[in-house]
């Protein structure tokens, strides 16, 4: 496994990645947003456009060959939010049902937005590299709490953070629906990395 910034070229897959890792959410904001385009089209476009903070650049790649095993993508905790464009397009009730979520953070914090790992390649501590380079990314811009919201009961990735450190900061309020599948809402977690990698 090679681990890398992300490239243009990668979007496609990154995107991929971002909607297996939102365990449904960007379906549910995504799915009448951009009519004839699928959510992963959506993002795919958007992470070519190279608009801060949902760009390429903000990825770190975990790859193989020519393909991609897993990325997260992660930014400064203040860009953790809905965006103008999608504010102004979506359904007043589906803005209500992520307010929460999308208020929810960790000031003065390095969000980690989406992590995300093929399934066949989990279990290889993929995962675990993928936050360690992150946290680097953290320190290198000057961060010195890393952050993130999970579902709680997605106990793989609560598995995960757990193992890294991370200590829950407060529950944060999303109801299942159609699309999003998990049941027990959101957790906010923050873990301090130090200055030093």
């Amino acid at each position: 496994m090679r681990y890398r910034p992300g490239r243009k070229r990668d979007c496609r897959e990154l995107a991929e990645l971002i909607v297996l890792s939102s365990g449904g959410v960007v379906e549910y904001l995504y799915r009448s947003v951009f009519p004839g385009r699928s959510p992963v089209r959506v993002i795919t476009d958007a992470l070519e456009d190279d608009v801060y903070p949902l760009t390429y650049k903000n990825a770190v790649v975990a790859g193989y060959g020519n393909g991609i095993a897993g990325m997260a993508l992660s930014f400064p905790s203040r860009f953790h939010g809905i965006s103008p464009v999608l504010a102004s397009r979506l359904p007043p009730e589906q803005l209500d049902h992520m307010r929460d979520f999308y208020r929810a953070r960790v000031e003065g914090s390095w969000y980690v937005d989406a992590l995300g790992v093929y399934e066949r390649f989990r279990g290889r501590g993929i995962g675990k590299r993928l936050m360690e380079l992150t946290e680097d990314r953290a320190r290198e811009a000057g961060y010195r709490v890393v952050s993130l919201i999970v579902f709680a009961d997605n106990t793989p990735a609560m598995n995960l953070y757990r193992s890294l450190g991370f200590e829950v900061v407060r529950r944060v309020d999303l109801a299942e629906n159609e699309f999003i599948r998990y049941t027990g809402g959101c957790l906010l977690l923050s873990r301090g990395i130090g200055g030093h990698a």
